[in-house]
């Protein structure tokens, strides 16, 4: 009694889910392709000297957001 208790609800679950799948393949006609991700290294960035951009200094964006 406990094996079947223990047993059952496992096995429907699976038969629904196999069910649901066949449905789903037979009424919804061909799968479509799967996207491929286009993935690129990015370069690194120039080695720069701290005086090299004059938006570093801050004068050029005064109200500069930072991530903390």
């Amino acid at each position: 009694m406990v094996a079947v208790a223990l047993l059952l609800p496992p096995l429907l679950l699976c038969a629904v889910l196999a069910l649901s799948r066949y449905e789903d393949r037979m009424l919804g006609g061909p799968a479509p392709p799967r996207a491929r991700r286009l993935l690129r290294a990015v370069p690194p960035l120039p080695d720069r000297e701290p005086g090299d951009d004059p938006a570093e200094d801050g004068a050029a964006h005064p109200r500069r957001k930072h991530a903390a």
